[in-house]
């Protein structure tokens, strides 16, 4: 009897094992989630409850860039292959294997230069790997024969349903699913703008299907989540050379991940993909040069004690130049964060001022804020805020294009030049249009030079003026021409760079000043038979 009771305890724990195993997924799987266009700081900006999930059961580092250009295609190369543009040679959104640019370090039988796929494929044969996107080019950057599937979808909804079904079905090892809504937006509406963010929002609702999905596969546990972004945004683009366009966030939750943690050392984006390999236990070749995030993963050598992520405040003031007094509102995603500023440039802390409405500022600071939670701060906050003094009003008769938008036309009065990089938020540019400014100064003054600063960049179809006219009146009715300057016949051999054109005036006393300027209207550096129309960027009016 006692013999029948022991069978039959060890057929009842046998059978419990079989479910509990039948339940849970031994393999580790990678799964990366890769989102167009956010940076560091535009992600702390959004609402991403399902993202800000992860973080507490993982790691985050704000700290992370991209490479050079800040373009997508060749960061995506970087993030999926653990090297930069000098290896893997993808250098502009052009790239193809019919048009690779110069030879990379190290390709496979058909031409590609090595990813995570060509690891898995290699090392682990028979294992499952995919891809599901809505940005059509990174279909031509992977070798498509190394996937045992690869999808172009519309639409985010669709791509993490089908990305589920197939990861329920198939079980792959290694997944790459890439949302483009968030880059398409920011091009579209801009990289500040309230739809940019709600962009970035409904992404993290799709991350957080997966999330669930993975758990009602029972998968989640031996799965790992890494999310990233090729690059941020600035103004209606991205390419330029600022830290909004070069640094994204990098996050992983996963099995053998520390939680709750923000990566303090610099990171690069050329190291996902050796992370990757870390975590399935792939060697990686020798023409990556990345190498893994060891510092996202728990270890028994002892560290310091680890930040926590606090997202940064967010202000409705953007950075700029203005004539009167302006309203300042702070607020953030931290949950139970309190913010705490100053105005004086200083670092701000709990001993600073306390954030508890809206003010108002009228005269030169320098505003920094953090949020603080639980003892951990936010990354800070800084905008400069300049108040122009002798000028009433300045008045615009067109726009400038979305793509240089200046800091508003107060920032052409603020002494702030532009530099030699037109991605410097100074420029205010016009293509192909002509630009035109009326200025009031209040009451007549005496003006004995007037200036404007540009920048010369022919690589770029950014040149001087064809000419410049200026006009005074006394009435803001009846405008006299003073003079007409010819910068880009006169002034042609100068240098790409800023450049200051100016006129010196005697016995000029004026109210009202007019200045119109005529744009050249084509591009000598177009390829032949491309019109390609000329740029006119403008930093700053100067009146002396």
């Amino acid at each position: 009897m006692q013999l029948l009771k022991q069978l039959a305890f060890f057929a009842s724990f046998l059978f419990l094992f079989q479910q509990v195993t039948a339940q849970q997924d031994p393999t580790k799987r990678v799964i990366l989630v890769g989102i167009g266009g956010i940076s560091a700081e535009a992600f702390q900006y959004a609402n991403t409850p399902s993202i800000n999930t992860l973080i507490s059961k993982g790691a985050i580092s704000l700290k992370t860039r991209g490479v050079m250009p800040t373009l997508s295609a060749p960061n995506w190369a970087s993030v999926l292959s653990g090297a930069g543009p000098e290896q893997h040679g993808v250098t502009s959104n052009n790239w193809s294997l019919s048009n690779p640019g110069f030879e990379p370090t190290g390709k496979d039988a058909d031409g590609y230069f090595p990813s995570i796929f060509t690891l898995i494929r290699k090392q682990k044969r028979g294992a499952a790997s995919a891809m599901f996107y809505d940005w059509d080019w990174l279909g031509t950057y992977v070798n498509k024969k190394l996937l045992s599937k690869e999808q172009y979808i519309q639409g985010q909804v669709m791509i993490t349903s089908v990305a589920l079904n197939y990861i329920r079905n198939d079980k792959p090892l290694f997944t790459f699913l890439y949302y483009g809504l968030a880059d398409k937006t920011g091009q579209s509406k801009g990289f500040t703008s309230k739809e940019y963010y709600q962009a970035i929002s409904e992404i993290d609702t799709e991350i957080g299907k997966l999330v669930a999905g993975l758990q009602e596969m029972k998968m989640s546990q031996n799965t790992t989540l890494i999310i990233t972004s090729d690059c941020g945004g600035s103004g209606y683009s991205h390419g330029g050379e600022s830290t909004t366009e070069l640094e994204v966030p990098w996050i992983i939750s996963g099995q053998g991940v520390k939680q709750n943690v923000l990566l303090d050392a610099p990171n690069d984006n050329i190291n996902t993909s050796p992370t990757i390999a870390r975590i399935l236990g792939l060697k990686t070749p020798e023409e990556w040069i990345g190498k893994p995030v060891y510092e996202a993963f728990i270890s028994k050598s002892s560290s310091p004690k680890p930040g926590r992520y606090v997202p940064k405040p967010w202000c409705t003031l953007a950075e700029g130049s203005f004539s009167g007094p302006q309203q300042i509102e702070l607020s953030t995603n931290g949950q139970g964060a309190k913010i705490y500023y100053t105005l004086d440039g200083s670092t701000p802390g709990v001993s600073s001022k306390k954030y508890t409405s809206p003010f108002t500022i009228s005269k030169n600071c320098a505003l920094n804020a953090v949020a603080i939670s639980g003892g951990y701060s936010s990354q800070t906050l800084s905008r400069i805020y300049t108040f122009v003094r002798g000028l009433k009003k300045a008045t615009l008769t067109s726009q400038p294009n979305p793509k240089y938008p200046g800091t508003g036309i107060s920032g052409l009065f603020d002494g702030l030049i532009g530099s030699s990089n037109p991605g410097n938020n100074q420029w205010m540019g016009f293509q192909g249009n002509d630009f035109e400014v009326t200025i009031d100064l209040g009451e007549v003054k005496q003006v004995k030079t007037l200036a404007l600063d540009v920048l010369q960049l022919h690589s770029a179809c950014i040149s001087l003026p064809q000419s410049i006219e200026f006009y005074s009146s006394n009435d803001s009715i009846n405008y006299k021409l003073l003079t007409i300057y010819y910068p880009a016949e006169t002034e042609i051999a100068l240098p790409d760079g800023a450049v200051m054109l100016s006129r010196d005036f005697d016995n000029l006393r004026t109210q009202f000043i007019r200045i119109k300027v005529t744009n050249t209207r084509t591009c000598s550096q177009a390829l032949p038979g491309e019109a390609k129309k000329t740029w006119f960027l403008l930093s700053e009016v100067e009146i002396d």
